[in-house]
């Protein structure tokens, strides 16, 4: 025999469960600005603005008969933390520039232009950019996860903006304007739940995750097993023999 769920408790648990998971995303957001290197204030202060400035939409230019926005939370404070990041000398221009390039490439093909959507991507394969723009900074700076993480974030914000809004911007521009209601096309409009703010966030924990899992490998794999063999082979008539095993020093960069 069923058990019926009173519709209540069920409402609650529910409820419980949204707020529990929407806490984690934000934890994790904070998360990633303290490795981009953010101190906990402007972390902080990025969150407030982000999630209770998310309704505003701040129209750019009209055309033919649409208007086209940018969603304050949702892309305009992710391109000013760019712009710090560049700012500040924790990504440099150049690698930027190509780590935006790669992800605007991917980010254009998997995305498309839907009327009465919006620019749209199928999961799994809308996280595509996001490792592209993570394997590009672990590639670019491979023991330093402070220096990967804002060329990580930089890349995965700026490229999705141009790859999906920019490249598509013609596509939908060219659907028909609604009716009723303000014919906004808002770029970052789903703000935290946006694409665009997704990417970067999801760019910088490839980051974590791959350093994790390197900081594994020298702990307890390869590394530390060539290590205590040569402690081993210290006692041997051979030992003085062996050619000293090479060290790896990155440059100021943080590169090997």
């Amino acid at each position: 025999m069923a058990t019926e769920i009173d519709p209540v408790l069920a409402l609650v648990i529910i409820a419980s469960l949204a707020i529990l998971l929407f806490y984690l995303y934000v934890a994790s957001i904070a998360k990633v600005f303290g490795q981009i290197g953010f101190k906990q204030s402007e972390v902080a202060t990025i969150l407030t603005v982000t999630l209770f400035f998310s309704w505003v939409n701040i129209p750019l230019f009209p055309y033919g008969g649409w208007w086209v926005g940018i969603n304050l939370g949702g892309a305009l404070v992710p391109i000013i933390i760019c712009y710090v990041l560049l700012r500040s000398g924790r990504v440099s221009l150049a690698e930027g520039m190509i780590g935006v390039t790669i992800v605007a490439v991917i980010t254009y093909f998997v995305t498309r232009a839907e009327e009465g959507v919006g620019i749209v991507a199928d999961i799994p394969i809308a996280f595509a950019p996001a490792v592209a723009a993570g394997f590009y900074s672990v590639s670019t700076f491979w023991i330093d996860i402070k220096k990967a993480a804002p060329l990580a974030y930089f890349s995965g914000i700026l490229g999705t903006i141009v790859g999906a809004d920019i490249f598509h911007l013609s596509e939908v521009l060219a659907f028909e304007p609604p009716a009723d209601g303000t014919p906004l096309l808002s770029i970052g409009g789903a703000n935290i739940f946006d694409m665009v703010y997704l990417t970067g966030i999801v760019a910088v924990f490839v980051n974590i995750l791959v350093f994790w899992v390197l900081r594994q490998e020298r702990k307890f794999g390869f590394y530390h097993a060539m290590s205590e063999y040569q402690k081993g082979a210290e006692g041997l008539p051979y030992a003085k023999e062996l050619p000293a095993s090479p060290t790896l020093r990155p440059d100021r960069k943080g590169r090997v």
